[in-house]
């Protein structure tokens, strides 16, 4: 599996492979101790490096920066980064808020000692393509180790008019161009 820096996850899906606009980078947290949904935190991107608040409470702000060319962390605060990651696992997120595309990545694996994060792989795609008659939704998951392909027609008052496929795991930078996919699929939903 293809491994990725935070430069290369954030350029990774920019512009968006779908529909060519401009994507949002975040860091997602999931709290190991209460059983909540994945909290989406907006990350600061420039050239050098990604800057995120972690905690922000009234007599502190827990920084985390992150270097683009190095992937070196530092913080405002060591030790309530070491026991923010004992309960919190962070990860990548990368969404088209045009054609709802989504990427994420696995959870972050920090070297505290040596103060950096390991490259990291995708763990799910979510692909949103169209052409003048169908849209495709191509769910893909590491974990699962498949892509799902949902096609559905556009404008079809039958909303269950679409036709789902189950494929080998395949993600974005094992493909081409947009083009390239939607002729893969339309082959093989020919000979299907």
């Amino acid at each position: 599996m293809k491994k990725f820096t935070v430069k290369d996850f954030i350029n990774y899906n920019a512009p968006c492979f779908s529909c060519g606009r401009k994507i949002t980078f975040r860091i997602g947290s999931i709290c190991l101790t209460q059983h909540m949904s994945a909290i989406y935190l907006r990350a600061t991107t420039s050239n050098a490096q990604t800057e995120v608040d972690l905690q922000v409470t009234y007599a502190r702000i827990l920084k985390l920066t992150i270097n683009h060319i190095t992937n070196k962390i530092t913080t405002s605060d060591p030790e309530a980064l070491t026991k923010y990651l004992e309960v919190n696992k962070l990860f990548l997120s990368s969404v088209c808020n045009n054609c709802y595309t989504n990427i994420e990545s696995f959870y972050l694996e920090f070297n505290l000692h040596k103060g950096f994060i390991l490259p990291v792989g995708i763990s799910k795609e979510l692909l949103m393509l169209t052409d003048a008659k169908n849209m495709y939704q191509i769910n893909s998951t590491a974990i699962d180790e498949k892509t799902i392909i949902v096609v559905d027609r556009i404008n079809v008052a039958n909303s269950l008019s679409h036709i789902r496929f189950v494929l080998p795991l395949s993600f974005l930078y094992k493909l081409k161009n947009k083009e390239h996919i939607l002729q893969k699929i339309k082959t093989y939903l020919l000979f299907s």
